[in-house]
């Protein structure tokens, strides 16, 4: 690669990605996610991170790219595309750079003059990667000629200062003055005067280095150095490399090496991936040569030797012919998706106009229908309304008597059954008496209480059974292991009667009253903390 085909590179790079940095929409609050706010501010932080982190900076293009596409906003898709570009070329992938300068040229046709200007001339720069001259030239002067018909003196600026560099390139030395001097004229005439001059400083410092006026060349490289000393920009070590070439030039072989190195270790921080490392990495071969340190000289040539092999495999995937048919095929069918688009808005302008004229009579005709109709189904909606309205009051009223009737009859058998055994209590008493007394009297009358007292208690169960039916249901579908007994004495224990009254009922000692209450707990899953009758009261 020609020298001055690696310092276009650079200069163009920086100059581009000055004015999209200037461009006031990076300069917007931070606003909520999934919102224009959002990813312009987004696309404005990969200026602070496509150097150092190209992955990240990529991620936040590409969903900025797809949030501006969903919306339709050209302007934005055409900043991504650029910033796209850019990362894509410091990562060595040249072919997509070139597609995604395609398309913002394409795309900005009709839109901002700067981003037209700044998708030419990174494309000019991309042309002159392969040393395509003509079509570098040509989207030079195509981006200088919109730049002079717009208002922005940034782009005019930017345009001369990249013939500028290429007339340096060629060495054309006083040529490349000129355009300089006309960067300054337009700076003059601007009311803002905001073009950065550490950029013209390192270019005119260069040049006058290259015509051997060294003192000035000097002045004018420092200038630039100090100017930018604390700016995360990818220009600074092209700074460090022209101010080692200048000391080279005046056999300050240790301040030329002092240099280079600066030069290198910005590359390196800065992650840049171009020709101008191996450029620098030669020069500091040349002055550890010159010095007489042949080893060290050799391990610079070596790794720059490395890196050119890299650099050109990389390139010889690149075909420069593959770009002019791509060029021109790109450009062949835009125009005519342009034409189609154009033709495709007149036949849906048409086809709008028919469809609103058939609406209309639809409407006029389908109107009276659906008022007729409307007031219909409203009437219907009003009258279900109400029907529904009285049955689920109707269906309340059902169902908070039976549970009333259901409380009340539970309450009198409850009372029923206390009564049964205090009856039974009494009785007991009684027979315990006439045992003692007469034995054959308190057998008759033993047998007879047992059957009367049987008969009542089955009488209970039953009533019982009849007005907790669904208690048992339940019961039954949640805990099937129950037996009739054990569901028994849930019953009972619904019905509040303490440990005597159920073992009365159940014809059974108090102690087993306990054995069975432990045994439906362990059968139902109860923990200890939880509470029997509760759990039961809730079924």
């Amino acid at each position: 690669m020609k020298l001055k085909n690696k310092i276009l590179f650079i200069n163009l790079l920086i100059l581009s990605s000055y004015n999209l940095y200037a461009s006031p929409i990076f300069f917007q609050k931070k606003h909520q996610k999934d919102s224009t706010k959002y990813y312009t501010r987004q696309i404005k932080k990969v200026f602070g991170k496509e150097y150092t982190n190209l992955q990240e900076s990529q991620r936040i293009l590409k969903e900025s790219l797809a949030f501006f596409n969903a919306k339709k906003d050209t302007n934005k898709i055409i900043q991504c595309y650029l910033l796209l570009s850019n990362l894509q070329t410091k990562k060595g992938n040249y072919s997509k750079s070139f597609d995604y300068l395609w398309d913002a040229k394409n795309m900005s046709s009709n839109n901002s003059k700067t981003l037209q200007v700044n998708s030419r001339l990174m494309l000019a720069r991309l042309y002159d990667e392969f040393n395509m001259t003509k079509l570098a030239l040509a989207n030079t002067e195509e981006a200088l000629k919109i730049s002079k018909s717009s208002s922005n003196y940034n782009t005019t600026i930017s345009s001369y200062m990249y013939l500028a560099v290429r007339q340096r390139t060629s060495g054309n030395y006083k040529k490349a003055l000129k355009y300089l001097d006309s960067c300054l004229t337009v700076n003059s005439k601007s009311s803002t005067k905001n073009f950065e001059m550490p950029f013209w400083d390192a270019e005119h410092g260069i040049l006058l280095q290259k015509l051997g006026q060294y003192k000035e060349s000097q002045r004018y490289l420092h200038k630039a150095r100090n100017a930018t000393k604390h700016l995360n920009i990818d220009y600074r070590p092209y700074i460090s490399m022209y101010l080692g070439d200048l000391k080279q030039s005046q056999k300050q072989l240790d301040s030329a090496a002092l240099y280079y190195k600066e030069s290198l270790k910005l590359i390196h921080n800065l992650g840049l991936k171009n020709d101008k490392e191996i450029y620098t990495l030669d020069k500091l071969a040349q002055v550890y040569k010159k010095r007489g340190n042949i080893r060290v000289a050799y391990n610079y040539m070596e790794e720059a030797r490395t890196l050119e092999s890299k650099k050109i495999a990389i390139k010889n995937r690149t075909i420069s012919e593959l770009f002019e048919i791509k060029s021109t095929y790109l450009k062949d069918i835009f125009e005519k998706d342009a034409k189609l688009e154009q033709q495709n808005l007149l036949i849906e302008k048409n086809e709008q106009i028919q469809f609103r004229l058939k609406v209309i009579l639809g409407l006029l005709i389908l109107l009276s229908i659906v008022s007729y109709t409307f007031i219909q189904m409203r009437l219907k909606l009003k009258k279900t309304l109400l029907d529904k309205k009285e049955a689920q009051i109707k269906a309340e009223s059902i169902k908070k008597k039976s549970e009333n009737e259901i409380e009340l009859k539970s309450k009198e058998l409850t009372s029923y059954a206390l009564q049964l055994v205090d009856k039974d209590s009494a009785i007991d008493e009684l027979l315990d008496v006439l045992k003692t007394e007469t034995s054959q009297k308190y057998k008759n009358l033993y047998y007879k209480y047992k059957k009367g007292s049987k008969d009542l208690w089955d009488d209970f169960n039953m009533q019982f059974t009849s007005i907790n039916s669904a208690f048992y249901n339940k019961l039954e579908t949640l805990h099937p292991k129950l037996s009739v007994t054990e569901q028994k004495h849930c019953a009972l224990i619904k019905l509040n009667l303490g440990t005597k009254e159920m073992a009365r009922i159940l014809n059974i000692e108090a102690h087993s009253v306990h054995v069975s209450r432990s045994r439906i707990r362990k059968k139902i899953g109860l923990q200890r903390s939880e509470n029997l009758e509760k759990y039961i009261a809730s079924l």
